[in-house]
């Protein structure tokens, strides 16, 4: 009897993966490292090293490396993603998980200065993310691309436009990049996490608090009961959607904006 690998395999693909510092990226590269994935991980932050440190510590075998990267620089974003192909041979996954957030303020009062550095992030990152990859991809017929969306990006939340706004054009950038990457048999797919055990949440959170003059406990309380299943998304996570969009498993879904909220929010 033939002995078959199981449906959802990813052992000894290799991934990109951006915002990898910390958070929610942190925990996807742990998570996809565990189940035998080399990760290049890259970050703003130089705090990326030790992540990768510790995922290699963790993980002896793994081939990957950290790399500093603003994912706002197109030609960093292209050096990134050209690197790890000269390595590799190839690009099997991408997950664009790098963004950030400011204090907004309302449409009426907000300055361009703000709108141009969360697009710069949030959305032309991404994009720089999708453009390479598609380029990889699109000559080696196969690969998955992941992006992260967010929860806010469907529904848009006062006080926070751009940020809200940015993450609605990951969704239809994700959308249109599925359409074209078909024929290549590329999927192309976005997450859309809602609250999530980070310090870009945490920071969101510190923000509304003060608003309402109340500790981030109180906050913290008030929202775990909003979400169905109790708690915060982990980068654990998204690993689990992300394995699976990489794996023969999920091979016919593309161009999904795929909920992992905990069941906060179903459309």
């Amino acid at each position: 009897m033939t002995n078959k690998q199981p449906f959802s395999d990813v052992a000894g693909k290799m991934a990109v993966i951006t915002g990898a510092a910390r958070g929610l990226g942190q925990g996807t590269a742990e998570t996809l490292a565990a189940h035998g994935v080399h990760v290049v991980i890259a970050d703003i932050s130089p705090d990326v090293r030790d992540t990768f440190a510790a995922i290699k510590e963790a993980h002896p075998e793994n081939e990957g490396y950290s790399k500093e990267v603003d994912v706002s620089d197109e030609t960093a974003v292209r050096d990134l993603i050209a690197g790890a192909v000269e390595k590799f041979g190839r690009l099997d996954i991408i997950v664009n998980n790098a963004g950030m957030h400011l204090n907004e303020g309302l449409v009426a009062d907000m300055d361009v200065e703000t709108i141009d550095r969360i697009f710069a992030v949030n959305f032309k990152g991404i994009f720089f993310g999708c453009k390479y990859a598609a380029q990889q991809m699109r000559e080696q017929k196969r690969g998955a691309i992941i992006n992260l969306g967010s929860y806010g990006g469907k529904l848009g939340f006062p006080g926070y436009a751009a940020y809200c706004s940015s993450k609605g054009a990951v969704h239809t950038l994700t959308i249109s990049l599925a359409r074209e990457m078909a024929p290549y048999n590329v999927t192309v797919n976005a997450l859309c996490p809602g609250l999530a055990a980070t310090e870009m949440h945490w920071s969101f959170m510190r923000n509304e608090a003060n608003e309402r003059g109340m500790t981030f406990d109180e906050l913290k309380d008030e929202e775990l009961k909003t979400i169905p299943l109790g708690r915060y998304a982990e980068g654990r996570d998204m690993a689990g959607t992300i394995i699976w969009l990489s794996s023969d498993a999920g091979s016919y879904m593309t161009g999904g904006l795929l909920n992992l909220n905990g069941g906060l929010y179903f459309a």
